[in-house]
């Protein structure tokens, strides 16, 4: 079997993890680079050891070249949904970055063209290849917890923060604008806890309530003294329902002092509960068939077998290549995902609960 030649669409900080996966994979290689940016299209391109004839400044120009059998599409988020549709168009497997699209009736017309295609396709929730995750979901799903009542999530990070990026407040960059991102914390990390309590329980978000505000308004613009407005979301907390009457909390905020890139989730169940957590390194922890009340330390940190520990882009290639295990999320997810991202602005901006 050929390796599958991918085309890296956008050649910012995300693709730096596209691209080390391809090059980690047996049944993957670099194809093509794009990006309009000069500067990080050459970054990339030396990072991945290619030759100047495969990049290029136009993702038509890289799906047309012959040189690509699937995409890596990792441009900020306004761009998702039109890359997506001209690889479709194309009949070009795609992986996209989340979220998937800019909004729902986006999401929506892409899951249909992809899904009536049958084109191989994976929206990158990317922790939903992390060993705990998936080893959690088998746990949940198996019935080990019995009727689930409470699933509970946070993923906090700090470089919102004033002064909190070696002294210096982050400037204006594109996830502070609404037109380029969509939502802000929401969107950029929420779409990520979201899909978590998705994946973990097999269940889907109902209905939901919401809070969210911005912290700071005004940021300096890049390569300026001069400011630009912030006209997203600094945190949310979401007070939701799943199906099968399931309680949902989830809590996303970029101003969590001391956090890098901290997730945790809790599960709690008739029969025991789980907590899954990550901050440098993923772990799980059980407690099934104690006393449902505390007694001493009924907690166990189990470290999840290794069948579950997974490469995204590995995953990718495998569901290029026909034989993917079911477990990446696809176009139904990303639109599953879209609708309650919407759901939630407008819950939290109109201070009502809505029906999903």
């Amino acid at each position: 079997m050929s390796k599958v030649r991918m085309g890296i669409i956008g050649c910012g900080g995300i693709s730096g993890g596209h691209i080390r996966g391809i090059m980690d994979s047996p049944d993957m290689e670099i194809g093509a680079l794009c990006d309009i940016v000069p500067e990080r299209l050459e970054d990339k391109r030396l990072m991945c050891g290619a030759s100047q004839d495969i990049c290029y400044d136009n993702h038509i120009a890289l799906m047309e070249s012959g040189n690509v059998d699937a995409v890596s599409i990792c441009t900020p988020n306004n761009a998702h949904f039109h890359i997506a549709m001209d690889a479709v168009e194309r009949g070009i497997p795609f992986a996209v970055e989340k979220p998937m699209c800019f909004d729902t009736g986006e999401a929506e017309k892409l899951a249909a063209a992809a899904l009536d295609k049958k084109l191989p396709n994976m929206v990158c929730f990317s922790y939903r290849f992390k060993a705990a995750a998936r080893f959690m979901r088998d746990l949940i799903t198996s019935g080990e917890l019995g009727r689930i009542y409470h699933v509970k999530g946070e993923y906090y990070q700090a470089w919102g923060l004033p002064n909190a990026r070696n002294g210096q407040t982050a400037p204006l960059v594109w996830r502070f604008v609404k037109e380029i991102t969509g939502s802000g914390a929401l969107g950029d990390l929420g779409c990520h806890m979201l899909d978590l309590c998705r994946f973990i329980t097999g269940r889907e978000f109902t209905s939901l309530a919401a809070d969210m505000d911005t912290f700071i308004t005004k940021r300096k613009l890049l390569g300026s003294d001069g400011e630009g407005t912030v006209d997203v979301d600094d945190y949310i907390n979401i007070a939701a329902r799943m199906q099968d009457s399931v309680a949902a909390n989830v809590a996303i905020t970029r101003y969590a002092y001391g956090r890098g890139n901290y997730q945790w989730v809790e599960v709690y169940g008739e029969n025991g509960a789980l907590r899954y957590t990550l901050e440098d390194e993923d772990k799980i922890e059980i407690n099934i068939g104690n006393s449902p009340m505390r007694a001493g330390r009924v907690w166990a940190d189990v470290k999840p077998p290794q069948r579950y520990r997974v490469s995204q882009m590995q995953c990718f290639a495998d569901i290029v290549n026909g034989k993917g295990d079911g477990l990446a999320a696809d176009v139904s997810d990303g639109l599953a995902v879209q609708r309650v991202l919407d759901g939630a602005i407008m819950a939290a901006e109109k201070g009502v609960r809505i029906e999903l």
